[in-house]
């Protein structure tokens, strides 16, 4: 049965952009008057937002000139697409429900779609949760958007285990290197790929390049201060530090030491070297990042409060070396700051950019669109390393999930990139203290 769906501004504001308008095969494709009203509101604004309303009411335009949008006006996939005006009846719907609302007002002309149309199936498509509750109270069937998702069985880690015959091992530490066709069996491994080979009584930490398994030497050593605890941190500080990968993506949970194994690396590689010449540290603002001009200060003044993390882990880097007291410590990141070793930057800012000769660490990506990750990765310069860290079941953005979010979109896209590396972290690699494992053991629900 073709159907008829019928769009939520944020679909068109979303991940996907307007772009989602065609991506519903030979179905009809219905935008009412209420978004269209918001688009018009929304066309000015900085950042993302402004700049989808922008691009939607570009297509719009276009279709406009193709045909009448309030008959339809054809699709390449063979649906059509129309505006729908009108709809907005109270008597629509539940009577605790205002039309002042427009998420109501989109409710209502769904409601009103489907009178007109009773042998054709009208789903409403909107990523906001509560929206599609509302929605399904009223009557209307609903639907996420599902083209911007990425699937359970597509979830890259980055790593795997193989076992492997004893002289597979002895011959790796002897040449260092050798033909993983020889080797390895199904699955075959991804470009970059963090190995653990196992055999009865030895075992290996290697990576598949360039069609062949490289081991990983000095794997235990110190990265400023900083010794790896596990295998994982052991093949993170590898990618972070590597000079051929400029791309890391870390997943994992809180106290999995992504961040702080970070920074690690970019004072490994600035604080003191010629390597970079700045460390560039972002973290996803969920509540507004254009919100940041209206506040007072500078950008380090306004992104303060979002930094707190980055703050603790440089000072505990700095105190583990060096023996200076506590206020020395922060005299020193300060002094950071101002010098311009460190620098800190809002994602909504980004476009337009080049950077060079940084390293980039962006904080909470699973907080961040589509969008904003591809505009933040292809900003990305002559001599930048770009660290990418999140938790994708950690989501606060209320129009992303852990399927459509911009790490795990990264994450996919990225995969078998001989320029980009991934480790994900397990819960039982976090190295949180006693007490707060044995807290969040005990308190969750």
């Amino acid at each position: 049965m073709k159907k008829k769906f019928v769009l939520d501004t944020n679909i068109l504001l979303g991940s996907n952009g307007p772009q989602a308008i065609f991506g519903f095969e030979d179905n009809d494709v219905i935008i009412t008057g209420t978004t269209l009203q918001e688009l018009d509101r929304k066309k000015s604004e900085l950042g993302e937002v402004g700049y989808h309303a922008r691009r939607a009411c570009h297509i719009l335009e276009t279709l406009r000139k193709q045909g009448s949008l309030i008959s339809g006006v054809a699709l390449e996939g063979g649906g059509r697409c129309f505006v729908e005006p009108d709809g907005i009846d109270k008597g629509l719907l539940p009577s605790g429900y205002s039309l002042e609302r427009a998420d109501n007002r989109i409710i209502s002309a769904c409601l009103y779609i489907a009178r007109q149309h009773p042998s054709e199936k009208v789903i409403l498509v909107t990523n906001d949760v509560s929206m599609r509750v509302n929605a399904s109270i009223c009557g209307v069937e609903v639907e996420n958007y599902r083209n911007d998702h990425i699937s359970a069985a597509e979830e890259y880690k980055g790593r795997s285990e193989r076992d492997v015959p004893r002289e597979v091992i002895d011959a790796l530490y002897r040449d260092k290197r050798i033909d993983a066709d020889a080797v390895l069996c199904d699955p075959a491994p991804v470009e970059n790929e963090y190995l653990v080979l196992r055999s009865d009584r030895a075992s290996a930490l290697a990576m598949f390049r360039e069609g062949e398994i490289r081991l990983l030497e000095n794997a235990d050593r110190k990265v400023f201060s900083v010794s790896p605890m596990n295998v994982a941190q052991k093949f993170a500080l590898h990618a972070l530090t590597s000079d051929d990968i400029p791309l890391t993506i870390l997943k994992g949970s809180a106290g999995t030491a992504k961040t702080f194994l970070s920074l690690a690396a970019a004072l490994s590689k600035t604080y003191g070297r010629e390597t970079y010449d700045h460390i560039l540290i972002s973290r996803n603002n969920v509540t507004s990042d254009e919100g940041f001009g209206f506040l007072p200060g500078d950008i380090e003044d306004k992104m303060g409060p979002l930094l707190g993390s980055f703050t603790d882990n440089l000072e505990a880097l700095l105190r583990g070396n060096s023996n200076e007291d506590p206020d020395q410590i922060k005299l020193q990141i300060e002094d950071m700051y101002e010098t311009g070793v460190i620098k800190v930057f809002p994602l909504a800012y980004m476009r337009g950019r080049s950077i060079t000769n940084s390293y980039v660490i962006v904080d909470e990506v699973q907080n961040a669109t589509r969008s904003q990750i591809r505009d933040i990765i292809t900003r990305c310069g002559r001599n930048c390393h770009m660290v990418l860290c999140g938790d994708p079941n950690q989501v606060d953005n209320h129009l992303l999930d852990k399927w459509n979010n911009g790490l795990v979109y990264a994450s996919d896209k990225m995969k078998g990139s001989p320029l980009c590396a991934q480790i994900t972290f397990t819960e039982e690699e976090s190295v949180r203290s006693p007490l707060a494992k044995d807290a969040l053991k005990r308190m969750d629900f």
